[in-house]
């Protein structure tokens, strides 16, 4: 694994070519069949990634199996792969309604490895009482984080740790098209006039330089210990999609996930709150892995996955839980928190996360069989 990344850098060839990452083992048992392996993929075009450019799918092979754990699941470059084998693709959370031909979507989580792994490198604390009530970071600017971003910065300021970046690609805020939302776009202007191209830091942090894993994974950090509630501003927030690039018919269809990265590992790990600001569904995925939210206040808005209705009900939180101090919201998440945190480090999420993939592999060989 990466010295500095929580997850392994893209592989691929067949199961005598490829890099055997953990979790990954059972590759050397897979039948005699052209198998073509690409695993641990991404998008390719991340300025700040060392990863390469993601390479199409060569012909020729009975089966493809692919996997995506440090990004989301490469939709537009899966849709136009031209092979008439099978694909397999693994993903950590679920499928939703998402139907590609000759593609199978397949849960395989990697989760419980990063956690591992942001143990082995930053140990584990007890979390102290924080002074403020949330904080957030907006480092790649993206639509979802210009909103909470801005939401904290214009009613809360004052107790929050935010930290914003100047790094904007215009593709990455739909290039300020309006979402005909009143609340969004308003934000969204707001942001444009008052912040756009400000920096915001607490830190010393360099982009060129510590945008790595090594460093932003550590869950020991102010932005985590010293507030009582994060907002996860996470790489990826889509989740109900259309046709964007021919898939599903042209019906409606859900991207699948969630995804989900060290900023929201982190919080599980350090015993902060956090408030999913990424795909949908996110508290629910993790409660089928052992984890629990119960919160003292709502979080059945995370089951929705209209984007902008999703965007707009997380943004309102921000209202509802400022009306508190930092330790009544801490009085009210501590439970969950802590048993999160203690599920993390006893090793019962590694292992329910272990057993979720074994039932996963069965059926990989099954399919291949």
């Amino acid at each position: 694994m990466s010295t500095k990344m929580l997850v392994p850098g893209p592989t691929v060839g067949t199961k005598d070519t490829v890099t055997i990452h953990p979790g990954y083992e059972w590759i050397n048992q897979l039948p005699d069949k052209k198998i073509y392996l690409a695993l641990f993929q991404g998008w390719g075009d991340n300025k700040h990634s060392n990863y390469y450019q993601i390479q199409d799918l060569p012909e020729g092979y009975d089966y493809y199996i692919l996997s995506f754990h440090l990004e989301t699941v490469n939709l537009p470059w899966l849709v136009k792969q031209k092979v008439s084998g099978p694909i397999i693709v693994l993903v950590d959370g679920n499928q939703y309604n998402l139907n590609i031909p000759g593609v199978q979507f397949v849960s395989f989580y990697y989760w419980h490895y990063q956690l591992q792994k942001m143990q082995e490198w930053f140990g584990v604390e007890e979390k102290k009482l924080p002074t403020y009530k949330f904080s957030a970071v907006c480092n790649r600017i993206t639509q979802s984080k210009v909103w909470i971003t801005t939401k904290l910065l214009e009613t809360a300021r004052a107790s929050s740790l935010i930290v914003l970046s100047n790094w904007l690609e215009g593709k990455n805020v739909h290039h300020w098209q309006e979402t005909h939302n009143t609340t969004l776009d308003q934000l969204t202007q707001t942001f444009k006039e008052k912040y756009f191209g400000q920096e915001i830091k607490i830190d010393d942090f360099v982009n060129d330089t510590h945008n790595q894993q090594r460093i932003t994974g550590n869950p020991w950090q102010p932005l985590y210990q010293d507030c009582a509630v994060n907002f996860t501003n996470e790489s990826f927030h889509y989740s109900a999609m259309t046709n964007d690039f021919t898939i599903n018919d042209g019906s409606r269809y859900i991207w699948p996930g969630p995804f989900l990265t060290e900023k929201t590992l982190k919080c599980i790990l350090g015993a902060t709150a956090f408030i999913p600001v990424g795909q949908f569904d996110t508290y629910r995925t993790l409660e089928n892995l052992g984890l629990q939210f119960d919160y003292d206040f709502d979080t059945t808005w995370d089951r929705d996955s209209g984007n902008l209705s999703r965007a707009e009900s997380t943004v309102n939180m921000i209202d509802v839980l400022d009306q508190y101090t930092p330790a009544e919201l801490v009085s009210k998440t501590r439970a969950s928190n802590e048993y999160n945190q203690n599920h993390v480090v006893s090793g019962k999420f590694f292992q329910q996360c272990d057993q979720k993939n074994q039932e996963s592999i069965a059926q990989i060989f099954n399919l291949i069989s």
